[in-house]
C-alpha cells in the first residue's frame, strides 16, 4: 500500500521548516552564553509577534522558495505566503515554474492549510510536525517551556554590543524530537484508519530524522528591546535524513514509490539544502495576517498538498 507521496513529503518538509523559525527555547546552565540566551528568551513571550520569513529548499532539479509572514496573536498562529517552485525534468528536457498562494491557521490543536489553485481555495488539516512546531511558537504553558528547557546543548556568543547580540545555538535533536512528539500527539485525534496510519508514518520518520542530528541556528537579538532581529536555520541534515529513510523503506518493500518520486527523493536525500531565515517586524494593525473572508467556505481536500505539488511538477514541454 502506498502510504505517502513525494509531494506530501516535500510539502510537509517545507512547511515544517518554515514554521520552525519562531519556536522559543530556553537554555539551562550557568555559562555566559546560556545566561545571555535566557535573558533574550524571557523577553520573547510577548503575546503579539509578527515575522517575515523565507525558506529555500533546493536540489539539482528543483528549487522551492516560500516567502511568508507569520503571526502569533493571543495564543493563535497564522501564516500567509506563496510557494514558488521551479522544477526541471531532465529526461523530458522540460521545466515549469509555479506560484501558489497559501494561508495557515492554528487554534488549539487543529492546524488548517488553505491553498489556491486555478483560482479556487481548498483546505486540509495539517497534523503532526507542523502543528507541533507551531505550538512552540505560541505556548505560554510552563510545562511545555520546561520540557524545552533541556533541549539546548550549547550557546556561543559571536558578538555582544550595546545594540545587538548574536548567538549560535545548538539544540539536541533527540530531545527536540521528544518535545515535538508530545506537542503533536493531540493533533491526530480526528484521524482514523489508513489516513491516521499514513500521517503517523510520516511523522515518525520526521522524529527519526530529528534524532539523527543536532539542530543549529543563529539568533540575532536587538539589545535595547531584547526582541528578535533575525533567526537563521540550516535544516539540511534533517531534510536529507528524512528523504533517505523513505528510500530505505521503499527498498525494504514497506512503501511504494514511482520512478519519478524515487529520483526526486534521491536528490533530496543526498544533494538538497534546506535553509530558513526570519526577521521580526512590528506588530501593528497593518502588519497582521488577515485571512480572506471566503476561506471559511473553502471545500475540504485532504490531498491539497499532493495536488499542489502535482501541479508544480507538471512540466511544460519545451
Amino acid at each position: 500500500m502506498k502510504l505517502l507521496t513525494l509531494r506530501r513529503v516535500t510539502a510537509a518538509a517545507a512547511l515544517s521548516g518554515l514554521i520552525f523559525f519562531g519556536g522559543s527555547t530556553e537554555a539551562v546552565g550557568q555559562s555566559a552564553g546560556m545566561t545571555a540566551f535566557r535573558e533574550a528568551y524571557t523577553a520573547q513571550t510577548t503575546a503579539n509577534r509578527v515575522f517575515e520569513q523565507d525558506l529555500a529548499l533546493s536540489a539539482p532539479t528543483f528549487h522551492l522558495d516560500i516567502d511568508s509572514r507569520a503571526q502569533v496573536l493571543e495564543g493563535s498562529f497564522r501564516m500567509s505566503g506563496t510557494f514558488t517552485w521551479t522544477y526541471t525534468d531532465l529526461d523530458a528536457n522540460s521545466s515549469t515554474n509555479k506560484n501558489i498562494p497559501f494561508y495557515i491557521e492554528q487554534v488549539g490543536n487543529d492546524m488548517t492549510l488553505y491553498v489556491k489553485r486555478r483560482g479556487t481555495w481548498s483546505k486540509m488539516l495539517l497534523p503532526g510536525l507542523p502543528s507541533g512546531i507551531a505550538i512552540l511558537w505560541r505556548t505560554t504553558d510552563p510545562a511545555i517551556r520546561n520540557d524545552t528547557l533541556n533541549a539546548v546543548k550549547s550557546v556561543e556568543i559571536l558578538s555582544d554590543t550595546p545594540d545587538l547580540r548574536i548567538m549560535n545555538v545548538t539544540l539536541d535533536g533527540a530531545k527536540l524530537a521528544d518535545i515535538l512528539a508530545k506537542n503533536s500527539a493531540a493533533t491526530f485525534a480526528n484521524l482514523k484508519g489508513d489516513d491516521l496510519a499514513a500521517h503517523k508514518g510520516i511523522f515518525d520518520r520526521w522524529l527519526t530524522a530529528f534524532r539523527s542530528t543536532d539542530v543549529n541556528f543563529s539568533w540575532s537579538v536587538n539589545k535595547p528591546s531584547l526582541t528578535t532581529a533575525t533567526v537563521a536555520f540550516d535544516l539540511t541534515e534533517i531534510m536529507r535524513a528524512y528523504a533517505r529513510s523513505v528510500l530505505e523503506e521503499s527498498a525494504a518493500g514497506r512503501i511504494v514509490l514511482t520512478d519519478a518520486e524515487r529520483k526526486l527523493l534521491d536528490a533530496v536525500g543526498y544533494y538538497s539544502e534546506l535553509r530558513a531565515y526570519t526577521t521580526q517586524i512590528a506588530a501593528r494593525k497593518d502588519t497582521m495576517v488577515e485571512l480572506p473572508a471566503d476561506l471559511s467556505a473553502a471545500p475540504e481536500n485532504d490531498d491539497s498538498l499532493n495536488d499542489v505539488f502535482l501541479e508544480m511538477t507538471s512540466v511544460v514541454q519545451k
